[in-house]
């Protein structure tokens, strides 16, 4: 069976990203699937939703091993839940951008190192959800490179309508030069207020 590997991405923060990510993540390990959650965000709120800190200074954490340092097997971590495990993230992750700056494959370090784990390690992994930063950098198109799908949580308000057709953009480049495998498996509306007529509108 092939591992789901789905990126939840929006460029604004604050839109319920690492919240989707955690809700997804846990629902799906107590009905026995098999879940990695990638924290691929530098402010690691996915890694202290899920029961790890973010400032302990462990090796085991993504931008170790993105950076080679260590391999993807050795900083997967337990979490509190049952069939979920994290691979987290501190801030060190956000100087990667300029430390492979030269690198022209940099864009395919995500993929590549994922693709060989799962091919290589057989977790067993159904699913492999990654949090995404609140911006369109490095990291962001990193992880629309590994995956074959993502979700996008949208407030329900007008400006975040504004930064969806920017995304879109984003989103169709990437499949049209880096990954044409990509697929958009839908919208997630988040923080519906139904007193506000503008939020009953966006639905």
């Amino acid at each position: 069976m092939k591992t789901k590997i789905i990126s939840v991405i929006n460029q604004k923060g604050g839109v319920g990203k690492t919240t989707t990510v955690i809700n997804l993540a846990a629902g799906l390990a107590n009905l026995d699937k098999k879940i990695l959650v990638i924290d691929l965000d530098p402010q690691g709120n996915a890694t202290t939703g899920l029961g790890h800190s973010n400032i302990d200074g462990s090796e085991k954490n993504i931008y170790n091993a993105l950076n080679g340092s260590e391999s993807i097997s050795d900083v997967i971590q337990t979490t509190q839940f049952n069939n979920l495990d994290i691979i987290t993230s501190n801030v060190d992750l956000s100087g990667l951008e300029v430390e492979t700056a030269g690198d022209n494959g940099r864009a395919f370090i995500l993929r590549d190192k994922l693709s060989l784990f799962l091919k290589e390690k057989s977790p067993n992994y159904t699913h492999v959800f990654i949090d995404c930063p609140p911006s369109l950098s490095l990291l962001t198109v990193m992880a629309l490179v590994a995956s074959n799908s993502l979700i996008v949580p949208l407030q329900t308000e007008f400006f975040a309508l504004e930064g969806l057709s920017k995304l879109i953009k984003t989103i169709e480049l990437v499949k049209t030069n880096l990954n044409i495998n990509l697929k958009l498996n839908g919208i997630v509306l988040t923080m519906y207020d139904k007193r506000n007529s503008l939020s009953s509108l966006i639905e």
